[in-house]
């Protein structure tokens, strides 16, 4: 899956690996009134403040009530609260450096049954916590979540790395940090070996790989699962979907110029040219000269359908 940092936009092939940096001030558009609409996201909104450290559990659950609007959080956080209680029970007996992780891999992954699967990365439901815990089945950083919050109630402290091309968990113990592949149960790796496989997988080099093992925070996490639903909802047309995605990454970088770029873009596919035009208009004027002749032609087509429909 796409790392945060890289939004990878699909929509007419425009890809800006290049521009990540540029900003793009924050105008006329209410965010307040972007900001409504996830009210009740207590955990998501503080992001959006720049508080860091949330429960990342609760997080996923509001991501998940975007598409599950009658979501019942409990039967997730009770199911979390009854492995944790099952790992905190042996946690006096563990004698070797790697004994927790390899107990909670044992725990989540084998008797459990959860794992990755290829067809997790094709729906949304490969993100969404609750689906992940119902049928055992998901990407790498909706299992790793599950089990850092597993692990976090059983006093295990698993950090989230948002490696290339796959999401891991680190632990740090006398011998050095450990990282566990949720998506293969069983999978633990030390440093070197963790280093080597990432070059492997993500064909990057052996710096890039190393810089991509650093723990992460609960802002860059949140960011990398949303982006991951972007991706899927514009690759099987489900702008509706789309577009609530997006906002919420406007909310988390609302000066940035490719989440105002890509809000625009996404708000005319899900059939609000008005929208669409007020936001293609001000994004044009800062926008990479490569990129505004794709953006004229979406403004061409928003007031196209405007006057179509008055």
């Amino acid at each position: 899956m796409s790392p945060p940092e890289v939004t990878l936009t699909v929509i007419q092939g425009v890809y800006d690996k290049n521009i990540q940096g540029l900003k793009f001030p924050v105008g006329p558009m209410n965010l307040q009134d972007i900001r409504q609409e996830f009210v009740e996201d207590t955990e998501f909104l503080k992001l959006c403040d720049r508080y860091e450290e949330i429960d990342l559990s609760v997080a996923a659950l509001e991501l998940a009530r975007d598409y599950y609007p009658d979501l019942d959080f409990d039967h997730s956080l009770v199911w979390i609260d009854e492995r944790a209680d099952e790992i905190r029970q042996q946690t006096y007996s563990f004698q070797k450096p790697f004994s927790q992780i390899e107990f909670l891999a044992e725990t989540i992954g084998t008797k459990h049954g959860l794992r990755g699967d290829n067809a997790a990365f094709q729906a949304a439901d490969g993100s969404f916590m609750n689906s992940v815990i119902k049928t055992g089945r998901g990407i790498p950083i909706s299992l790793s979540i599950l089990y850092m919050a597993v692990a976090k109630r059983a006093g295990i402290d698993l950090e989230g790395v948002a490696a290339p091309a796959h999401f891991l968990t680190r632990l740090e113990t006398i011998e050095g940090p450990v990282f566990l592949d949720a998506y293969t149960p069983g999978r633990y790796m030390q440093y070197d070996e963790c280093v080597d496989w990432v070059q492997t997988i993500a064909d990057v080099s052996r710096s890039e790989a190393k810089s991509g093992l650093k723990p992460v925070g609960h802002r860059t996490i949140v960011t990398r699962m949303l982006n991951n639903l972007k991706v899927l909802y514009i690759e099987q047309q489900k702008w509706e979907h789309a577009l609530r995605v997006q906002n919420r990454l406007l909310l988390l970088n609302p000066s940035q110029y490719a989440s105002r770029r890509d809000l625009a873009l996404i708000s005319l596919k899900a059939g609000y040219p008005g929208e669409a035009l007020a936001l293609l208009r001000k994004v044009v004027s800062v926008a990479p000269e490569l990129e505004q002749p794709m953006l004229r032609g979406q403004i061409t087509q928003a007031f196209n359908e405007i006057t179509r429909w008055n």
